[in-house]
């Protein structure tokens, strides 16, 4: 995981922040009251507005119209069966030590992380900085103006010993054989050319001299001879070219960062009790946690 960096703030000291500690309480205690009001009666199931609104938006977005009045009394009734069977579920303690139940909530609480991850937008700040620390993430690929030719190894004996042998005629550009690939590339990005011939073709032209005839290398397709006309070295994109995904990477992060500083604030609350056969295994966990 990406460590945040420090500027006027880094993350810890961010969420040391009373607005953060406000946003994060807020979400937390709206969660555990919606969790924890079904004990408040356990027999009431609520009709009201807010609900139909609900169901109305759930089948408008699924079936793109409307619903007739027969179509949301079934939408409602189908509610109510949903609710009766979930509070007699609860009330037989069906949800207790059901993975599934589990793994629902856990996600809830993740998300509610993940949104106030998100309410905390960076500063222009921030992202520069964030830019400059991790750099190399957005770094350019070199890229090559060439010409290149192609020797079948299905067409051919010996390919490769055809292809030595067209770096020493005359015209090597016409010993070769028809391939449905570009035969020239102009300023084009090693990616690109990765994407034609494959990663070590592409590699390949890193170490090859210029504006001479030079190989064999090897493709996907066969055997190759290049010249090499010009190569520019890679280098960095700028930080506004690249500034809508070092937004993406840095609320990513900020976001992986939130849930872990999160997790262990909750944990405080909990005593984790190790009991366990394997030595090892229970001396790593106690020094854990």
């Amino acid at each position: 995981m990406v460590e945040i960096f420090n500027i006027d703030f880094d993350m810890k000291r961010l969420l040391k922040e009373p607005l953060v500690h406000f946003l994060m309480v807020g979400a937390l205690l709206f969660l555990f009251y919606a969790l924890v009001n079904t004990e408040r009666n356990e027999s009431e199931i609520i009709i009201d507005d807010y609900l139909v609104n609900e169901l109305v938006a759930k089948w408008v977005l699924k079936r793109n119209r409307q619903p007739t009045l027969e179509e949301l009394e079934d939408l409602i009734d189908q509610y109510i069966q949903q609710e009766v069977l979930y509070k007699e579920a609860l009330i037989m303690n069906l949800d207790h030590n059901d993975e599934i139940v589990k793994r629902r909530l856990a996600q809830k609480m993740e998300f509610i992380s993940d949104g106030l991850a998100e309410s905390l937008q960076p500063t222009q700040e921030m992202l520069i900085a964030y830019y400059e620390k991790n750099r190399k993430n957005y770094k350019k690929d070199p890229s090559y103006t060439l010409r290149q030719v192609y020797f079948s190894t299905e067409k051919r004996k010996n390919a490769m010993t055809d292809a030595i042998n067209a770096l020493v005629s005359k015209s090597p550009e016409t010993q070769g054989d028809q391939l449905l690939m570009p035969s020239e590339y102009n300023d084009v990005s090693s990616y690109l050319i990765a994407k034609d011939f494959g990663s070590t073709f592409a590699k390949s032209l890193d170490s090859l001299e210029l504006d001479r005839w030079v190989g064999p290398i090897n493709s996907g397709f066969g055997v190759h001879i290049v010249f090499i006309k010009e190569k520019k070295e890679a280098g960095y994109y700028t930080y506004e070219e690249v500034l809508n995904k070092v937004t993406v990477d840095y609320n990513f992060d900020a976001s992986s960062d939130f849930k872990v500083e999160l997790i262990n604030t909750l944990l405080k609350n909990y005593k984790i009790v190790i009991n366990v056969e394997d030595v090892n295994l229970k001396n790593e966990l106690n020094e854990k946690f």
